[in-house]
Parts: structure tokens; sequence; C-alpha cells
């Protein structure tokens, strides 16, 4: 080892992480937390996803990260160090439940914890004889920095996407005596010494390699997506069931609730082979598995209000009130949001984007809902604006041009 690089990135959590323990003492899925308490982001994380990209992007992914092939084997030339909380940090409880044709999956329901989105992390990797492949962890970086890579689990459902808000890198020439005393005296683990350290750019200009599909909707209603975990005594006092939200009383549409509600009506404009294709899949049965190749971001509510709904089960032949039937419900009418829905490239995707156009024009005529309580009017949306890769279709989804939403024309 002659040379030695340093990369210290600072940042922060664009949407909430979910990076399981494998405890499940609170929920199904407990998050990881370091002795006093607070999230930490494991190595292996930043590993592995960077080892899966620096595999499709170069051809030498095991002279970096070593190999051991029988008798041969190579040591790695990069180390990752743990991601360390350096904010406060806030670990909210998500309830998931699988649901075929609105109706909950028997025993598909369970509950996890996830680190919300605006935490901030720090880490650092290290870099020995660097000049082959520095590059390529450069490129690496941009990619998580601009969304392609993301990390923990559910990352194609809107969790683990980071956004870097500081760079920094230190260099050391071990051949060099001067250079060399640095290095010994240099404190790699001081997040908060910029000693030795020089600013690195951001390159916000990556070469994405998904399709990007942007919606800017607006609710016609009220939203019904519940959290079962209660966490003030305002909502204990005022409602059974409370709109998920995140501990600023944000409401949120998570990508889970996205992804089950364009899945289904895909399926109903294609067939299970090419829906498994595009979503993914978990056969418990035989054990095979595919990685979904579409990602939903998750999306959040502003500018509607805030109200509290009492309902009741009415007896349709007595007319009179159903025992134990009466619960209060606080939800969110009449707000507007986001949805960015990533596409990766593959060969079947001129067949994916036409299908999920037509799924955005039931969603924009109210064919199409998302979450709970969808059969008494809730969940609906319309959409305001559509781009295609900052193409407008706009004008094409509201008249019903299928081809020309999708750029056939």
């Amino acid at each position: 080892m002659s040379e030695i690089k340093y990369y210290k990135i600072k940042f922060v959590l664009a949407s909430p992480l979910a990076i399981g323990s494998g405890e499940n003492t609170s929920t199904d899925s407990d998050v990881i937390l370091d002795s006093k308490g607070n999230p930490v982001i494991p190595a292996t994380a930043f590993a592995g996803v960077i080892r899966h990209y620096l595999g499709i992007e170069c051809n030498d992914r095991n002279e970096v990260f070593g190999y051991i092939n029988g008798q041969e084997h190579c040591e790695s030339k990069i180390r990752f160090y743990d991601a360390v909380s350096v904010s406060d940090s806030f670990v909210t409880v998500r309830d998931c439940v699988a649901l075929e044709n609105k109706v909950a999956k028997k025993s598909a329901k369970f509950d996890m914890e996830a680190v919300e989105s605006g935490a901030e992390f720090v880490t650092l990797t290290e870099l020995r004889d660097y000049a082959d492949y520095d590059n390529q962890i450069r490129e690496a970086i941009r990619a998580l920095n601009n969304g392609y890579l993301r990390i923990g689990s559910k990352t194609s459902r809107g969790y683990g996407q980071i956004k870097i808000t500081e760079l920094k890198s230190a260099e050391f020439d071990l051949s060099d005596e001067k250079s060399k005393r640095e290095w010994l005296d240099f404190e790699p683990f001081d997040y908060f010494s910029d000693k030795c350290y020089e600013n690195c750019d951001i390159d916000e200009d990556y070469r994405n390699k998904f399709t990007k599909i942007h919606l800017e909707l607006k609710q016609n209603g009220a939203i019904s997506i519940r959290s079962y975990t209660v966490k003030n005594a305002d909502d204990i006092s005022s409602a059974d069931y409370v709109q998920l939200s995140t501990k600023d009383n944000i409401p949120v549409i998570p990508g889970t609730s996205w992804a089950g509600a364009f899945r289904e009506r895909f399926l109903q404009f294609s067939d299970k082979n090419l829906t498994d294709k595009l979503f993914g899949f978990v056969d418990e049965k035989s054990k095979n598995q595919k990685k979904s190749e579409i990602y939903f971001s998750e999306s959040r509510l502003n500018g509607g209000n805030w109200k509290v709904i009492t309902r009741n089960s009415i007896d349709r032949f007595s007319a009179g009130t159903k025992d134990g039937a009466l619960y209060t419900e606080k939800t969110y009418y009449n707000g507007k949001c986001g949805l960015d829905i990533f596409i990766a490239d593959s060969d079947e995707f001129s067949e994916y984007i036409k299908i999920l156009s037509a799924v955005i024009c039931d969603l924009d005529r109210g064919f199409l809902a998302v979450g709970g309580l969808s059969s008494v009017g809730r969940g609906l949306f319309s959409v305001e604006k559509a781009e295609i890769n900052g193409r407008d279709i706009t004008h094409a989804l509201k008249v019903g041009n299928i081809s020309e939403m999708a750029g056939d024309e």
C-alpha cells in the first residue's frame, strides 16, 4: 500500500430509511441502534450497493472488493465504515399490509420501524492504491446522491434515498515521509474535524439509468392510509384511527401504497407474467424471486385540511346503528402532492410505458384509488401535471392519447 484516500460523506435522508437489525422487540422489524439509542447505518449497507454498482459499471469489481476463488484470493482495496447519526433522529413505525382486490391477505399484516426523512448522518470510505478505480467510486457516490442507488430495504417503494450535503477527501502518499507523518497524525473518525480534508464537488448532472415519470396530484376528497401507532395524546382523545403522517404532522402516502394500487391496475391491463417482471415478486413455495424494476417515491400532502370524521354502520333492514360499529377517524382533505415513478431500462420498456400511461389515465379520471375506504370515495386524485423525462404529457393525458403519452407520436 503506497497511496491511501478517505472520503468523508455527510448526507441527509431524503426519504425514510428501513434498515433492520433482525430484532422484533418493538415491531416486526426494528431499526439498528447504537449504544446511545441513535440509529446507525452499517457499513455493509454501503458496501453492498456500491459493489453491485461497480459490477454493472466496470469489469474489475473483484480487484477492488477482493475475492476468494479456491486457492486464489485478493484482499479488498476499499473499506467502508458505519454511518453515524449527527442530528436528532426520529424513528417512526410504519404499518404494512398486502392487499388483493382491496382486501387484506391472510397473515400479510406487519409493522416495521423506519428512520424518518431529514435525519443527518456521516460516514467514511477508505481507498488504498486507488488510481485505477477512484473515478468509479466517485460515480457511485454521484449515483447515491441522485437516487439511482439507495440503501436499506424497500428501496423500490420509496425508502432509502439520500442527499449528500458535504463531500470531502483526504489523500496521503505513504512513499513520501512528510505525507506519511501527516497520515499517522490523521484522525479519520473525528467527523467534526476537517484537518487534511479538501472539499469535493458534488456533481448533480448524473446520467440516470431510469425513465422518470413525474405527477403533480390534487386530492378529490379524503385519504385513508391508517397509522395504528398513535404518537400523541391529542390523537388518542380525538380519533380511533389516524392518517399516516410524519412527526411534524405532515400526511404521507408511502411508496408501498402507490405500488400496490398501480400493480393491481397494471395487472388488469396486462398479464401476471409482465406484471411480475416490472413489479417483482416473491414466490414462497418455489423460493423464486425478482427485484422490482419500478420505483415509487413517498408523497407528502400539503395545502389541505385535517378533519375528524365520526362514522357508524347502519343496518340496511332496520335502519338502526350496528353495535360496536361507531368509530372516529382523523384524515386529510383536498391536499396536493407529487409522485415520482422511476422505471429501469429493459427490453419490455415500451410495453411498460404504454400500460402505465393507461393506469395514470385511470388515476386522473377517478377510476383508480389509493389507500383504504376507496368504496366510499377515499383516495381519489386528479393529475394537474404529468411529465416523462421532462416532456409534458398533461394534454395527452387529459384527452386519453396513450400513444402520445408513451412517445409513439
